[in-house]
């Protein structure tokens, strides 16, 4: 049964120093509780942006030995893990994670008959299986960002629908476990989403989706120490996603269901909220203080200031090499350039530095992101960071090669109206479509 057990991080590592404590009854071999014990020293505090002895990817290996697919879930992340160290070999990673898929799909298979036969059997008898079930699904990115060719978004869209059937875009799981796990998808599916070009999987009315600081970010598990991304700024991020597509779509098509003036008058008022919200953020180039500002501090601040990036790039219409843009990103990659590599909040910072480093213009920016990129993979190791970096090159080879040809080119797809998108930003959109990585 999907229980949660309140346990510090000292009793889990007791629990993880006794040897015959689970090995007969839970781990099936000795290599099984040693990746289990990986998990509980090492990868449970790399998760959240802010490990803690209350970190609830480490509760979460206690009730993980009472449910065979969070186990099974577990063991996968810590073996792919340990690859990427050396620790294991592939042959045995890919065993494991075939096991968890094959029990995965067979889970969702008996789901998927009780629902048509009772549409509301998922969220009577059963809840506790398929609040265990949706946990696994959703932490099957931490899988995925580990390998070089896993593919996330099935997995978010079947805990979409998980979400839903559970009730959990409308109401607050108690479980403290369950609230990490809903505060995780919906992280995810907006970084998801972001990286993708396209709107979230969860609806706009979706409880995370409605500003409460004081809720989210201020009681645990706090959404703000699980993400590095306050909460209200998560759904000003939401906001741009919707609006960027919004404005994609007014782009693309002649027949509108906004006009760029009423999506523009949006924009603009998003940005002054924006503002607002963000008047502590006012960095001037100078590295903060110590005692100033902490790792996580200053990760916020990296989210707040690709939040007006997005904007500036996707709903504006700005284009890379405008002022406004490059300013953003020199403030971007100061910040950034402030995390070092290991210190923690820096596990997290993946989605603002890629989302940046493509919009970096000058040589010297360019090799900056490259060395900070090369930093951050040898020490994480995930292997889909190398992807992401791929197709930043790809994008700045494209980028340059139109620049070298005369500067910006307007596509011919709204040559009627006089506007569209960049032959540049419709290549970048296409690619971001197209690719399969993803990383948080």
């Amino acid at each position: 049964m999907f229980i949660l057990r309140n346990i510090c991080t000292a009793e889990l590592e007791s629990l993880a120093r006794s040897p015959a404590l689970f090995a007969d009854t839970c781990f099936e071999t000795t290599e099984e509780k040693l990746a289990w014990e990986y998990y509980v020293r090492l990868v449970s505090s790399n998760v959240p942006a802010l490990d803690g002895p209350d970190n609830p990817y480490r509760q979460l290996s206690i009730p993980a030995l009472s449910s065979p697919i969070l186990l099974e879930t577990i063991i996968c992340i810590a073996t792919e893990h340990m690859l990427n160290f050396g620790l294991t070999s592939i042959d045995l990673a890919a065993q494991r994670q075939q096991r968890m898929l094959r029990t995965l799909g067979q889970n969702l298979i008996t789901i998927d008959a009780e629902t048509n036969s009772n549409p509301t059997a998922i969220t009577t008898a059963n809840k506790i299986e398929r609040e265990a079930l949706l946990t696994a699904v959703v932490l099957q990115g931490i899988v995925v960002a580990q390998t070089a060719d896993g593919v996330l978004e099935p997995h978010v869209k079947c805990a979409s629908w998980l979400m839903q059937a559970l009730g959990y875009f409308e109401e607050i799981p108690q479980n403290p476990i369950a609230r990490m796990i809903v505060q995780r998808f919906g992280m995810v599916d907006l970084m998801l989403a972001i990286s993708r070009q396209r709107r979230p999987y969860a609806p706009q009315t979706f409880i995370l989706n409605q500003p409460d600081q004081n809720h989210w970010d201020t009681t645990e598990p706090s959404f703000y120490k699980m993400t590095g991304c306050p909460q209200p700024l998560m759904c000003f991020l939401v906001r741009i996603s919707h609006l960027a597509c919004d404005m994609s779509e007014s782009l693309e098509t002649e027949a509108e269901t906004k006009s760029e003036a009423t999506i523009l008058v949006s924009a603009f008022q998003i940005e002054s909220e924006l503002r607002v919200w963000g008047t502590e953020y006012k960095y001037n180039g100078q590295i903060p203080g110590r005692n100033e500002r902490t790792p996580l501090d200053i990760l916020s601040e990296c989210f707040y200031w690709t939040a007006h990036l997005l904007l500036a790039r996707r709903v504006f219409q700005d284009q890379t090499c405008s002022p406004r843009v490059q300013h953003l990103v020199r403030i971007c990659f100061g910040l950034m350039d402030h995390l070092s590599t290991g210190c923690g909040p820096d596990s997290s910072l993946p989605q603002p530095f890629y989302l940046a480093a493509r919009e970096a213009v000058s040589p010297e920016d360019r090799a900056w992101v490259r060395r900070k990129h090369e930093s951050m993979t040898a020490y994480y190791r995930e292997q889909q960071r190398n992807s992401a970096m791929g197709l930043i090159e790809r994008i700045w080879e494209v980028t340059d090669s139109l620049r070298e040809k005369g500067g910006v080119v307007r596509s011919t797809s709204r040559s009627s109206r006089g506007c569209g998108f960049s032959i540049v930003d419709g290549y970048v959109q296409a690619l971001d479509r197209e690719s399969c990585f993803f990383i948080f």
